[in-house]
């Protein structure tokens, strides 16, 4: 009889800001040889050009390095483990905090003194 895949829970350490780098790895503890390890974001294989280094840790591991974490990199990851026995998952997800930007900074203005003032700005 086959043992299926067991993957030990991992998550991110959070927060994560923009611009720092991060990493989780995926270990298996348990299912017969040979495994295969892939990983998913948000339900679909990780693009070459993302900005995430998948590293293989050994026979049984993974890991995602993110150099410089950004908007684009929150979601959810999936680490898939398959053998001839079964494929396991476990998911966890990534949150990546990033500072507001301007979309119509303010400019300064004159007014006149006891006159209403109405200055727009959106961030």
């Amino acid at each position: 009889m086959s043992v299926s895949p067991r993957i030990v829970p991992f998550s991110f350490e959070e927060p994560i800001f923009a611009g720092q780098a991060a990493q989780v790895s995926c270990l298996v503890s348990e299912g017969d040889a040979p495994i295969q390890i892939t990983w998913n974001f948000a339900n679909a294989e990780i693009p070459k050009d993302f900005g995430v280094d998948v590293q293989k840790m050994g026979k049984r591991g993974s890991a995602l390095i993110f150099e410089s974490a950004d908007a684009r990199h929150r979601g959810n990851y999936t680490c898939l483990a398959a053998n001839s026995a079964a494929t396991t998952q476990y998911t966890t997800v990534l949150n990546v905090h990033v500072p507001p930007r301007w979309i119509l900074e303010p400019s300064d203005k004159a007014f006149a003194q006891g006159s209403d003032a109405k200055m727009e700005c959106k961030a």
